[in-house]
């Protein structure tokens, strides 16, 4: 037998079924308690705060003051490019073509 359940919360909508054989001996009371557990694991799941950024973990690295692309050569950009300058952006970074 399957019993198919969802509840409405406030992360969306939760669906899940419960499978018992046909001649099971739960209450009905004990089967909304399967259906309230399943629920709660899910939201504490779902509600769990991130894990914290191990600060060592997180590698910076530094933008290149040259980077090459295409055959072409395009230094970082200090300042205010000269007029007529081609720019390039690379990952929040602006470069132009030397």
């Amino acid at each position: 037998m399957k019993i198919d359940f969802e509840f409405d919360t406030p992360n969306g909508v939760f669906r899940d079924a419960i499978h018992l054989p046909d001649d099971h001996t739960f209450t009905e009371t004990e089967i909304e308690e399967m259906k309230q557990q399943r629920l709660d694991n899910w939201l504490a799941i779902v509600n769990a705060p991130p894990p914290p950024v191990d600060e060592m973990a997180v590698l910076v690295v530094p933008a290149a003051d040259t980077i090459e692309i295409a055959g072409e050569t395009y230094q970082k950009l200090d300042g205010v490019p000269q007029s007529g300058a081609k720019l390039i952006e690379v990952n929040n970074v602006w470069y132009f073509k030397i």
